[in-house]
């Protein structure tokens, strides 16, 4: 009994404290996205000739300033990550060039610096957990149409690990809104291939499995709505210029 009795104590001297923060926090929620470039590198008879193609991103993130300056970003994405190859196999057409999509859905954790009061700096890095949805593999012939070749999913590890770094611009507009610029690099540490494919296998690219690996940079433009605080805080995260909400 007086385990919970002292339980119940602590709880209600730490609950106000934690509403307290809470109030005093800077949050803020929106959307971003942008288009960039990316590769997939590894064994050389797979991605031995590997080049960077167009890919992308956009989602929704979330944002908590916990410190002057500094605050926790996450967000969830939709990404494709991209590369284009020769065509070495004799299924196909000669020439041309095969081209790899991988579509994730990602999940980036991020620690944030920023600095300025009317045009914001800041950078920002952490880990980005991806979930495999979906690969395709395209053919690009010299002239014509691509075609699909394959889904080749089963030959991916479902998880892939990325180290993402970037640095950016913000400008506040209103009191509510933020947008802005910023261009981040996705650096994969972990090897993308289970197995060979049935295409690989058939083309005699490959019989045991492939190593390949993920780097994509992307430019993101985004809008926040940034909220939190009651009438009068300071405002104590990564923006001084912010003033809470009347």
């Amino acid at each position: 009994m007086s385990r919970y009795l002292i339980f119940h104590c602590i709880l209600l001297l730490v609950f106000p404290a934690i509403v307290l923060q809470a109030q005093q926090a800077t949050w803020s929620a929106g959307i971003e996205g942008g288009p960039g470039l990316s590769l997939i590198y590894g064994s050389d008879n797979v991605y031995g000739h590997s080049k960077p193609a167009f890919s992308g991103a956009a989602g929704i993130s979330g944002e908590y300033g916990f410190a002057p300056r500094f605050s926790a970003k996450a967000g969830l994405h939709y990404e494709r990550i991209s590369t284009i190859t020769d065509n070495p196999s004799p299924l196909l057409s000669p020439g041309g060039q095969l081209k790899y999509n991988l579509d994730y859905l990602s999940l980036p954790l991020l620690v944030k610096w920023t600095t300025g009061r009317k045009l914001l700096f800041f950078v920002n890095a952490g880990p980005c957990v991806s979930l495999l949805l979906q690969q395709t593999l395209w053919y690009l012939p010299e002239s014509g149409s691509k075609q699909k070749v394959a889904n080749e999913t089963e030959a991916y590890h479902r998880v892939n690990l990325a180290v993402t770094a970037g640095a950016g611009i913000a400008l506040p507009v209103g009191k509510r809104f933020l947008v802005s610029l910023e261009l981040r690099d996705n650096f994969g540490v972990l090897n993308i291939r289970s197995a060979a494919s049935s295409f690989e296998h058939t083309s005699a690219m490959a019989v045991e499995p492939p190593k390949g690996h993920t780097n994509s940079t992307l430019l993101l433009a985004g809008i926040a709505y940034r909220f939190g605080g009651s009438k009068g805080l300071p405002c104590t995260p990564n923006d001084p210029g912010f003033q809470y909400l009347k």
